[in-house]
């Protein structure tokens, strides 16, 4: 039982494959059989037996015509997910033989953070967005440095936390968010803190959040998985679109 307690539910496995689903729609504008030839001799390698390999490949021919569809109809990553669960719940079978395949192939499904619950993670982004503003605030006034005023724009700094975030778990935003109401809160305080003690009390509260962490989930923060779809303070971006803007 505490085996089982460690893999994902059933609803987990289906946001999964809805990721898996993106990524194979854009890897098929390329090719159906060039897909099936990278992607099926690594599923034989990792366990799979023929009946989940013939399933997935009738699934993903599905979902690609669908995601095709789905976009021109001009619906938001949140409504397209919710018609992918629509899909994937005519196949409940493929969770069984996953399942069935851990028994002798473990680790596929054990937990490395959610990626799939669009809200969750948009809703972070926002909150740790509105934390850092309040937090650079506070660090003005306690620098002595002017305060942006209501209609300056705050950017996050630099870009490579940005999109660390925009491709986070909802566990790891959560660590995230507490880092930044932790600085807020030291910044906030009554008390005169040196700069030298606020790094120091900084990195001792990263060190205990990164401990309940692994203490939680049973993984460091860096083992979580990157997921498919990006979410930025705007919303869910669509995944080829935001890499062709990040990295032109």
């Amino acid at each position: 039982m505490e085996e089982d307690a460690a893999l994902v539910t059933r609803e987990q496995y289906v946001e999964m494959l809805i990721d898996a689903s993106f990524r194979d729609a854009s890897e098929m504008e390329a090719g159906f059989m060039s897909w099936c030839e990278r992607h099926v001799p690594t599923w034989r390698k990792q366990g799979y037996d023929e009946t989940w390999i013939r399933q997935r490949i009738e699934m993903a021919q599905t979902t690609r015509g669908l995601h095709r569809t789905l976009k021109q109809q001009g619906l938001t990553m949140l409504e397209m997910r919710e018609e992918l669960r629509k899909t994937y719940a005519d196949a409940p079978e493929l969770y069984d033989l996953a399942r069935e395949r851990e028994r002798h192939h473990p680790g596929l499904l054990r937990y490395r953070g959610n990626t799939g619950d669009l809200r969750q993670r948009y809703t972070l982004r926002v909150l740790i967005y509105e934390t850092d503003k309040l937090a650079y605030e506070q660090f003005c006034r306690w620098s002595g440095l002017p305060v942006p005023g209501p209609e300056s724009v705050f950017c996050e700094q630099p870009d490579a936390i940005r999109v660390v975030r925009d491709l986070s778990t909802v566990e790891e935003l959560e660590l995230m968010l507490a880092m930044s109401r932790y600085a807020l809160h030291l910044f906030d305080a009554p008390q005169n803190l040196t700069k030298d003690r606020i790094a120091s009390l900084m990195e001792a509260h990263g060190k205990r959040l990164r401990a309940s962490f692994i203490a939680t989930h049973g993984y460091p923060p860096e083992d979580s998985t990157t997921p498919y779809v990006p979410v930025t303070i705007e919303g869910p971006q669509d995944h080829d679109a935001y890499y062709a803007k990040e990295y032109p």
